[in-house]
């Protein structure tokens, strides 16, 4: 039983967290009903990153989550340092001592608090990595992504029936405003089972989404961890890592021996792995002002990169998911408008 365990794929799921304990308790609520891990025999650990909360989020975990069928770890940050400080906690812990290399798990998942998983929604994630060792970031299908007509309406009836999280609010009323919006299918668990039964591919290249994925440890030892720099507020960093994965932006230590241009991982989606996410509700609380943490972002960038977050997206990722798109949802892409 031993010898079996050792053999195991292990996976880290990690997830930080600040504030919006309601949300935090439906996410895991979700994750442990919807882990699947029997057909290919994970081994699961969960670690919560808690960036300075004001809630007692250690509290709910012992009182609701401790003795569940997988560990779950909890590191406290005692302010907020941002989402890229958090990000790279998740890569970097370790339960136990590393020999040999620097990071403990096989693969490693990192989501927002405001997602509520699908049915076996974890398992397709590995199985696209397993499918090529060029892949080196896979992201879960969500309301709002590009590659089906039903994902772009489900983001629509989001905007319409999501909570509002400057409000008071309670796990029940989230789960409610969830059923709301997939009640045209039968609900959130139907749509994810009919998402999965459409004829998307196991992987589709080029989708970008830093809401539920999963990385491989290799690339982040070639490419690097994520960028921390102008905490908490940062400088978006998902954006600059797809970047710097096209060789677009190559700090100091990525040269082109280190990184050859004929030898870029690969990204996107997974066509067999569904969630849903709860828009907006991830840094919200009483005293979040959203409009000036974007335009304290786009400041930042600007001041590091010298041009807009939309001058790099346009002229360097844009173009590149279009060209893997249907050609029926082309139009649907470049007229969705962001959630705010």
């Amino acid at each position: 039983m031993v010898a079996e365990e050792a053999n195991m794929m292990k996976i880290l799921i990690g997830i930080p967290v600040l504030d919006n304990i309601e949300m935090t308790r439906v996410c895991l609520q979700s994750l442990y009903q919807y882990t699947d891990t029997k057909r290919l025999g994970l081994d699961i650990s969960l670690v919560i990153v808690d960036n300075g909360s004001s809630d007692e989020v250690a509290d709910l975990i012992k009182r609701e989550f401790r003795g569940t069928r997988f560990p779950i770890y909890y590191v406290r940050n005692p302010q907020n340092l941002g989402v890229a400080m958090a990000w790279n906690q998740i890569l970097r812990f370790s339960p136990g001592t590393i020999h040999g290399s620097p990071f403990y798990y096989n693969y490693y998942v990192i989501s927002n608090n405001d997602v509520l998983f699908g049915p076996d929604w974890l398992q397709p994630l590995v199985e696209v990595m397993d499918s090529d060792d060029r892949i080196g970031w896979v992201s879960a299908l969500e309301n709002g992504s590009p590659v089906m007509q039903e994902l772009l309406e489900a983001h629509s009836r989001t905007r319409r029936y999501h909570v509002n999280p400057n409000k008071p609010h309670s796990s029940e009323n989230i789960i409610d405003s969830v059923k709301k919006v997939y009640e045209k299918w039968g609900g959130h668990e139907s749509f994810c089972r009919f998402v999965k039964n459409n004829d998307l591919p196991l992987f589709i290249n080029k989708g970008r989404s830093a809401v539920c994925f999963m990385v491989r440890p290799v690339m982040i030892e070639q490419v690097g961890f994520f960028d921390e720099d102008y905490a908490p507020v940062g400088i978006s960093e998902d954006l600059e890592y797809f970047l710097r994965i096209e060789g677009v932006i190559r700090p100091p230590w990525i040269t082109k021996d280190v990184y050859p241009e004929q030898k870029k991982w690969k990204y996107g989606f997974c066509g067999k792995s569904v969630i849903h996410h709860n828009w907006c509700m991830t840094r919200q609380g009483p005293h979040f002002d959203g409009r000036r943490w974007e335009k304290e972002k786009e400041k930042n960038w600007r001041a590091k990169f010298g041009k807009s977050r939309k001058y790099y997206t346009k002229r360097f990722l844009g173009m590149l998911f279009m060209l893997v798109l249907p050609s029926f949802l082309v139009d649907f892409v470049l007229f969705l408008q962001p959630f705010h």
